[in-house]
């Protein structure tokens, strides 16, 4: 969240409240789906299992991205998957 209020902020000019509120929103929406959904599936496929999550993550937090803020589709999107891409790097690193 603190990264989607950052990038929000300064790569589209996003106030500051407004870019936590759509930071918080976005996660709120689609972090429970992508956990239930991971938990779902066994163990050896979770790799397998997480890519296309988190593609599927990215479209969805674009699409509401674009939609509440209605800014240019390309650079909601760099934004998006800098945003998530750094976010499961993250987690990697915490699970190494």
């Amino acid at each position: 969240m603190p990264l989607y209020a950052l990038a929000l902020r300064y790569a589209l000019g996003v106030p500051t409240r407004r870019a936590i509120r759509l930071g918080v929103a976005v996660n709120l929406v689609t972090h429970p789906a992508l956990w239930w959904s991971l938990t779902r599936s066994p163990p050896t496929w979770q790799p397998y299992a997480l890519l296309p999550a988190e593609a599927a993550v990215c479209v969805v937090e674009w699409a509401l991205l674009r939609w509440r803020i209605g800014d240019d589709g390309p650079l909601v999107a760099v934004v998006v998957v800098g945003v998530n891409a750094a976010s499961l790097a993250a987690g990697l690193l915490l699970r190494a």
